[in-house]
């Protein structure tokens, strides 16, 4: 199995498009990467013309994900058979069987047996907002994060493990947005959370990765997503500079250990001796 790699752990097919060029700049370099996922997406909208229905949803988006990984040289690809939870306020967040309702305690090991396995020296998981507040993000948040100290807590003092949260961009995306209605485009309803995701507290990157190389090979792990790409909203009408400039960075913040004093970093193993 991989060992001191790179895992990802996030909650749905596609959550990964925010961080692909990272991952594959890294797994290009022959880094271990591993994808760990908490749900299939299996409550999510469908575009049309996909051939996937409600009941075989969430096979369509297993697929799509292990697309989408394989384009960006990831072959381990994993999950948590936990059931997709749907937006807040949701009927199927009552849904007993949600991954936003699972047993702490059970998913937290579940994710640590996952890191047991395969070792990784960085971990990179959502925020505590989620991003814009998906009861899913949060969760694996949560989880991943005890997942880590756990782990952590029984390796050497001198061990080098980091762990990483995704800190989107968000005032970015309403800079964006903002530049598109002023040339005059529509940008039609914003994406899950929207703009008003801003006002959520949120960490502010330090580490920030350049990944213009990887540019084109983000945006063709996207289009793998076939039965998600009626639902990125204005995404979808971004003039070329704008999404070049939007997409060709990757932000996160590294929680665990804490960069002393305000220090920035470029690489999620900087400083990992």
């Amino acid at each position: 199995m991989a060992d001191g790699g790179l895992l990802v752990a996030l909650a749905h097919p596609d959550d990964e498009s925010l961080i692909s060029g990272t991952i594959a700049r890294y797994a290009s370099r022959g880094m271990p990467v591993t994808m760990l996922c908490a749900t299939r997406g299996e409550v999510g909208e469908i575009a049309p013309g996909t051939g996937a229905t409600r009941e075989t949803l969430g096979a369509f988006r297993e697929q799509e994900l292990r697309d989408a990984c394989r384009l960006l040289g990831v072959a381990d690809v994993r999950f948590l058979d936990h059931r997709d939870s749907g937006m807040q306020g949701t009927p199927e967040n009552e849904d007993p069987r949600s991954f936003a309702r699972a047993d702490a305690e059970r998913v937290a090991g579940e994710i640590r047996a996952v890191m047991e396995d395969v070792r990784p020296r960085v971990v990179v998981t959502w925020d505590e907002t989620g991003g814009y507040g998906h009861p899913d993000h949060m969760a694996m948040h949560g989880h991943v994060s005890a997942a880590f100290d756990r782990m952590r807590g029984t390796m050497p003092e001198d061990a080098q493990v980091a762990l990483f949260y995704m800190a989107l961009p968000i005032s970015e995306f309403v800079r964006i947005m903002t530049e598109m209605r002023a040339r005059g485009i529509d940008v039609g309803d914003p994406p899950a959370g929207g703009e008003g995701a801003a006002s959520m507290p949120r960490v502010e990157a330090n580490c920030v990765i350049d990944v213009s190389d990887e540019y084109e090979l983000k945006r063709q792990a996207l289009r793998a997503h076939k039965t998600q790409l009626d639902t990125f909203g204005p995404f979808t009408n971004m003039p070329p500079d704008l999404e070049r400039s939007f997409f060709g960075r990757e932000h996160f913040f590294r929680a665990r250990p804490p960069l002393p004093g305000g220090k920035k970093i470029d690489d999620l193993f900087a400083e990992l001796s």
